[in-house]
């Protein structure tokens, strides 16, 4: 996921931060089209116990201590980023770069880094960083190729120290790296040069695990309105839906939304393709530093970032 500053900064920068566990609420909102089919006002039991759910393990986690305060990388490949517009000149070279599949064959600096990581709104957070072997060691992990063959190895011949924007909790952010030079690359590979201990990644969109999969979440926070109480949230719907709209649920941290469909009584025949719907979600008061969570995924939403 490669984004600029000027696509994504001015909607994420300062909506988000975690507090404390407190007491919680549930409700549903709609669409303006209609109310939620057969729902009392704290929403279904299935919806509210997985919010409940996802609220604790979201509390639990490592993301949720730094969240605001700290360096979050939204995606485990943005450790290792693929800068825009560059690829590989075959997929025995991809297979090695995914792999991990990385050799030494050449010296690297003993210099120590220095410098912290700039985010866009001018803050900026000192925190330790690595050494060019050490940031080396993290490159070059030897995983599977992921088949029966062989994807080989790339070659590493020198680094120099380097600075890359990743996407983070907090907006886009300038990070140190080392810059690998690699033999048939013609792009350097940056590696996040900050200690691995000194930051948060969050696992990534995968499959809904089988907790979330009765739960239908959302997709996406297109819009947080001025006065906080209002957030407009996306899902993928059915084309044949009579009425949609969402769920949410509040806790003194989070604020976990999900989705709702009502089909259409027609017996018409209906297009297999989801449709993208959007709905709108009333809060009890502002989300302030409140983060906001998918209720089947159990992933963050971030205005702007949308989940696969």
């Amino acid at each position: 996921m490669r984004l600029t500053f000027s696509s994504v900064t001015a909607v994420l920068l300062a909506v988000f931060t975690v507090a404390g566990c407190g007491a919680s609420s549930a409700g549903p909102a709609s669409n303006n089209r209609t109310a939620p089919p057969a729902a009392d006002q704290n929403g279904p039991a299935t919806f509210t116990g997985r919010a409940r759910q996802v609220t604790a393990q979201w509390q639990r986690s490592a993301a949720a201590r730094v969240w605001q305060t700290g360096l979050v990388l939204l995606h485990a490949s943005d450790l290792t980023p693929i800068p825009r517009d560059q690829g590989f000149g075959s997929q025995r070279q991809k297979d090695a770069f995914g792999a991990g599949h990385f050799k030494l064959a050449g010296p690297l600096p003993a210099q120590t880094l220095a410098g912290p990581v700039h985010w866009a709104d001018g803050t900026t957070l000192r925190l330790p960083l690595l050494t060019a072997r050490a940031a080396f060691a993290d490159l070059a992990t030897q995983r599977s190729c992921g088949g029966p063959w062989a994807c080989g190895q790339l070659t590493v011949t020198g680094a120099r120290p380097g600075m890359v924007t990743v996407v983070t909790s907090r907006g886009l952010a300038r990070v140190p790296t080392w810059r690998f030079t690699v033999a048939g690359l013609d792009w350097p590979v940056s590696e996040v040069a900050v200690a691995r201990s000194a930051l948060a990644v969050l696992p990534g969109y995968g499959p809904v695990p089988p907790a979330g999969r009765d739960t239908p979440g959302v997709t996406g926070l297109t819009a947080v309105s001025p006065d906080g109480r209002t957030l407009t949230v996306t899902f993928t719907g059915s084309a044949c839906d009579a009425a949609w709209g969402a769920y949410r649920y509040q806790s003194t941290s989070t604020v976990v939304a999900g989705s709702w469909e009502q089909p259409s009584t027609g017996g018409s025949a209906c297009p297999a393709s989801g449709m993208s719907r959007a709905a709108r979600v009333t809060l009890d008061r502002p989300l302030g530093g409140r983060v906001v969570l998918d209720v089947a995924s159990g992933q963050p939403l971030l205005p702007g970032i949308q989940i696969p």
